[in-house]
């Protein structure tokens, strides 16, 4: 029951973050809504649902990181990845969709892209059904990096 408890406060804490996120950045929707959109861009009315399953996915590979029996040195720096990109991924929206800075946000969905990719090779060493997890979310964040690209050529 204890391990129930640990993943859920992982998981509700993640999405936690990303439901913040988007109420600093204001009215996304209607923002997104009156770009001009590169090709392939999703509809804007799925985005939050790609995000939340996201970030239930990233939640439950942080619990499995939390968990793993591995060097607490090594389990540090993998938890320090974790949370700078958790980080990035909370002011990209802030910055991209409420400041409308976009070319900001390509330096920032860039940088995450960076550390996602580094807390999947981590991630790998310590936990392997984590670097599973994450995966999803290292795609997301490539196809992120590739609108967030043409929305600024674009906008």
């Amino acid at each position: 029951m204890k391990r129930i408890g640990q993943w859920l406060l992982c998981v509700i804490g993640v999405e936690v973050v990303g439901v913040l996120s988007g109420l600093l950045a204001g009215d996304i929707a209607a923002t997104y809504a009156k770009l001009d959109t590169p090709p392939f861009s999703p509809p804007g009315n799925i985005i939050g649902i790609i995000w939340t399953v996201l970030y239930g996915l990233i939640g439950t590979a942080l619990f499995f990181i939390l968990e793993a029996k591995t060097s607490k040195k090594v389990k540090n720096h993998a938890l320090f990845l974790f949370f700078l990109q958790l980080l990035l991924n909370f002011i990209w929206s802030i910055v991209f969709f409420g400041a409308t800075n976009f070319w900001v946000g390509v330096v920032i969905v860039l940088l995450l892209l960076a550390v996602v990719l580094a807390c999947l090779i981590y991630f790998y060493a310590i936990q392997k059904l984590a670097t599973f997890l994450f995966t999803p979310y290292f795609i997301w964040c490539v196809y992120a990096a590739y609108l967030a690209i043409g929305l600024a050529i674009k906008n």
